[in-house]
C-alpha cells in the first residue's frame, strides 16, 4: 500500500527527484524530527544526551551523527531509525501545541520513560562537569526544566539517581560498542574499534570518562555506590575478555593469558584516561591510541601493515 502523503508535504522519494535540490541527508531528516518535537532544540539535546552545541553542528551538517545518536533521536522523536538513515518509513508529525498562545508543552507532559532518561542524562552531564558531590537534586531538576518532586518521583534518593546515571553511561558505552562491532566480523578489527571508542576525543567522550573516574572515587568513600560501580566495570571488563577469547578461537594469540591481557589493557585504558583528563601528563589522544594498540603486543598486532 502506498504511503499516504500529508497535506503540504512531499514524500521523501519526491523530494529527492525535485530539480535543483541536493539529495536529502540524515542531518536534514534529523532536523525535521527536532523541529516537529514540542520542546526546544536545547531541551531535545538534553533528552538524547547530546551537548546542545554538538547537536546544533550535527543538524547543520558540520558534524556527523553517530549511530547511537541517531537511535536516540529516533526514540525521542518517535520515528523509525531507518527514516533517519534512509528517508524511508514514518515521517515525524508535530505534536499538538498547548492552546494558550501556542506555548510549548512543558516537560512534565513528557512520557514517563522519556522523562526518566532525561533525568539520567542531566545527572550524568552535571556529574561530569561539576563533580559528583556538588550535584544536588535541585540542580538536576533545573537542568531538566522540571521540579525536584519529579526527580524524587523517579529516584527517591539522590544516590539512586547517581547509581542509575552510572548504569546509563555504561549502557550508552555498550550500545556504541555493539554498533561498532556489528559492522565487522573480524575480532582484530573489533579490537581496533574497541580502542577507538575508549579515546576521550569529543565533549561527550570526556563527559562519559569524567563520570567513570568520579564513580571510582565515590565508591571508595560511599559503600552504597560500590555495587553499581562494580557491576558496570565487570560488564566492561567482560567485553574486553570476550573479544580476546574470540581472537584465541580464531587461532590468534594461542600463548596469551586472556585474563592477564585483559587486565593489562583495561588498566592501561584507565590510567591513560586519568592522566589525560587530569592534565597530570602530556597525553594527547594520538599518543593514547598508540599506547593502547601496543597493549596487545606481542600476542595480537593491531597496526595495519603498510
Amino acid at each position: 500500500m502506498a504511503k499516504e502523503t500529508q497535506k503540504g508535504a512531499n514524500p521523501a522519494g519526491s523530494r529527492a527527484q525535485e530539480p535543483d535540490r541536493p539529495p536529502e541527508t540524515a542531518a536534514d531528516r534529523a532536523r525535521r524530527v527536532v523541529l516537529a518535537a514540542d520542546v526546544s532544540q536545547r531541551e531535545f539535546a538534553g533528552l538524547i544526551g547530546m551537548d546542545p552545541t554538538a547537536l546544533s553542528k550535527a543538524l547543520r551538517g558540520t558534524r556527523r551523527l553517530q549511530d547511537h545518536e541517531l537511535a536516540a533521536i529516533a526514540r525521542v522523536g518517535k520515528v523509525p531509525v531507518r527514516y533517519l538513515a534512509t528517508g524511508s518509513g514514518r515521517e515525524p508529525v508535530a505534536l499538538a501545541r498547548a492552546a494558550a498562545g501556542g506555548a510549548r508543552r512543558r516537560a512534565e507532559s513528557l512520557d514517563a520513560d522519556v522523562r526518566r532518561v532525561q533525568i539520567l542524562e542531566a545527572t550524568a552531564r552535571l556529574i561530569a562537569r561539576r563533580g559528583i558531590h556538588a550535584v544536588r537534586v535541585a540542580d538536576i531538576a533545573r537542568e531538566c526544566g522540571t521540579s525536584t518532586g519529579t526527580v524524587h518521583y523517579h529516584f527517591p534518593a539522590k544516590n539512586g539517581a547517581l547509581r542509575a546515571a552510572l548504569s546509563y553511561c555504561a549502557d550508552r558505552l555498550h550500545a556504541r560498542l555493539r554498533s561498532e562491532f556489528e559492522q565487522v566480523g573480524d575480532p582484530v578489527e573489533m579490537l581496533r574499534r574497541l580502542v577507538e571508542v575508549q579515546l576521550p576525543s569529543s565533549r561527550e567522550d570526556i563527559d562519559e570518562w569524567s563520570v567513570w573516574i568520579q564513580s571510582w572515587t565515590a565508591a571508595m568513600l560511599e559503600p552504597s555506590l560500590r555495587e553499581a560501580q562494580r557491576a558496570a566495570y565487570s560488564r566492561w571488563r567482560g567485553t574486553v575478555l570476550g573479544l580476546i577469547e574470540h581472537c584465541r578461537r580464531e587461532g590468534l594469540a594461542p600463548d596469551a593469558d586472556p585474563e592477564a591481557l585483559t587486565s593489562r589493557f583495561t588498566s592501561l585504558v584507565d590510567g591513560l584516561a586519568i592522566q589525560m583528563l587530569s592534565g597530570s601528563a602530556e597525553m594527547p589522544v594520538e599518543r593514547m591510541r598508540e599506547l593502547l594498540l601496543d597493549a596487545f603486543e606481542p600476542h595480537i598486532t593491531l597496526r595495519r601493515s603498510g
